[in-house]
């Protein structure tokens, strides 16, 4: 017996959001842009986050959707996990090399003024702390690299873990756009690293193309798509698409996954709820879902153990 937050069947049929890969520049520049509005949407809906947090955690999730495209192999994991002193707490998200997101922020529900430009402060609810950057491979340790964050504006300490990690100078613009009745108005994002060799004078035309870019958010709202994004950033450099991806919010927890939480408590505990009459709760923290297991429910996991 589990609740569902989210049809997740019915949320893919609907699924418009899109990620483009592309290179410029001869190859010597990589590049990729998405579309993520009903991807934030739904983890929206899953948290039921505060404005801010929608914004927070809805540029974690599309900078990590955008790594996993550069991820080869289809089985890999990236998680990037933000640790702040603010009072947002932290976020974390898991991304693959298939499109799908997930994620959650310790306190969803934290609100704060407006900033100074009059936008969400999402560098103050973050506050001071570190990103962390897990890649897991099929049958290999887990490689992990950490940096210290520039801002909490997610983009820029994105920006930064690519430079102090890979060595590779990027830029990352990410952005949330949240509706006055809470909805996600707009979402997208763009990478562009500079690959190893590249023309030095590449770096001035790119530096005066993003000049250019008020905001993500901008583009967006002014009817442009990864595409276009990415047409106006690499202005002039050839820029060529190489391959568009659908991108979802997804989770793939489910009721005999959570089972197995059900039975890591041990015998003892699951025969005490079962002579009490409890119901046993299993909650995912990445996608808000709620499995429940009535007493019959739990003797049964306890039969099929045995």
């Amino acid at each position: 017996m589990a609740e569902r937050l989210i049809d997740f069947a019915e949320y893919k049929l609907k699924q418009r959001d899109h990620l483009v890969r592309g290179i410029a520049a001869d190859g010597m520049i990589r590049a990729f842009a998405l579309d993520g509005r009903e991807t934030v949407q739904a983890a929206r809906d899953a948290h039921h986050t505060s404005p801010v947090a929608t914004a927070a955690l809805g540029r974690l999730m599309m900078g990590a959707q955008m790594m996993g495209a550069m991820m080869k192999n289809p089985e890999e994991l990236v998680t990037l996990t933000v640790r702040g002193d603010g009072p947002l707490g932290g976020l974390t998200v898991t991304a693959d090399a298939l499109g799908h997101v997930k994620g959650f922020a310790n306190h969803p529900n934290v609100w704060l003024p407006l900033n100074g430009r009059g936008k969400l402060d999402v560098g103050g609810a973050v506050g001071a702390g570190t990103l962390s950057v897990v890649h897991d491979l099929p049958h290999m340790e887990p490689y992990v690299s950490q940096v210290e964050l520039v801002s909490g504006e997610i983009g820029d300490d994105l920006a930064q873990y690519f430079v102090m990690s890979d060595q590779i100078p990027t830029s990352v613009g990410v952005g949330v756009l949240v509706d006055r009745d809470l909805t996600v108005r707009q979402a997208g994002g763009f990478i562009i690293q500079l690959m190893p060799g590249h023309y030095e004078y590449l770096v001035d035309e790119l530096e005066e193309n993003l000049s250019g870019v008020s905001s993500v958010t901008q583009l967006l709202e002014d009817g442009m798509g990864p595409v276009d994004m990415l047409q106006q950033v690499l202005r002039g450099m050839d820029f060529e698409v190489l391959e568009t991806r659908p991108v979802s919010f997804y989770c793939g927890c489910n009721t005999e996954r959570a089972g197995r939480v059900m039975l890591a408590l041990g015998a003892a505990e699951l025969e005490e709820m079962i002579r009490t009459g409890e119901t046993a709760e299993a909650y995912c923290h990445f996608c808000g879902r709620r499995h429940r297991f009535s007493p019959e429910e739990l003797q049964a996991l306890l039969d099929a153990a045995r």
